[in-house]
């Protein structure tokens, strides 16, 4: 039901944020594409040494590998149903979301999952607060915009990850308890990479 009455009161800007998120990998980058995209501007912002690139790429390649191989082992052990589903089924028989549904569970949600576990090692580099614009669909068309995207800005990558599980009510294929929990464990599997041993 939050779902349904979330859809029928997008504002011009939840619209923008859905379609910013996508990702959808047959038409732009995936969510860890995404991800690796927001460690290149990490490193480009601060001009580290070639050690702390090499290690941003490999801790963030490191924290969504885990991100989506935990996530994926989720969805499978619980098998929830999308909104869209039930929403058809009780509230209203016509009910179209945002984006096409995804072909499979929805419990937990891969993109928080994956966004919080990369936000979590690019904080522990780079630090927090940490602001910078990602430029990621800069200059796509995506329906139902006719208008190129533009680019968007965050004060932390904590915020920019919270921005990507929001996306995911907005676009109608995900419930606040799948972005919550997403959100959750992605910090910790981020964690886990963040105290692995990787200086001598």
């Amino acid at each position: 039901k939050a779902i349904y009455d979330l859809s029928k009161n997008l504002t011009h800007t939840d619209s923008v944020i859905a379609q910013w998120w996508a990702d959808d990998p047959t038409e732009t980058v995936s969510p860890p594409g995404h991800s690796f995209n927001l460690a290149t501007l990490a490193i480009q912002k601060s001009n580290p040494d070639l050690v702390k690139a090499a290690e941003t790429y490999a801790r963030v390649g490191m924290a969504v590998a885990d991100a989506f191989i935990c996530c994926w082992k989720t969805k499978c052990t619980y098998f929830n149903e999308r909104p869209s589903t039930y929403i058809r089924s009780v509230i209203d028989t016509g009910w179209i979301q945002i984006w096409p549904e995804p072909p499979f569970p929805a419990f937990s949600s891969g993109h928080s999952t994956q966004a919080a576990a990369a936000a979590t090692v690019l904080t522990s580099l780079y630090g927090d607060p940490f602001a910078f614009t990602d430029n990621t669909h800069e200059g796509a068309i995506r329906y139902p915009f006719t208008e190129p995207m533009t680019t968007r800005s965050y004060t932390s990558f904590w915020e920019c990850a919270q921005e990507t599980g929001y996306s995911r009510l907005l676009g109608g294929i995900h419930t606040q308890q799948d972005n919550d929990i997403g959100l959750q464990e992605g910090k910790k599997i981020g964690d886990n990479i963040n105290n692995l041993a990787w200086k001598k």
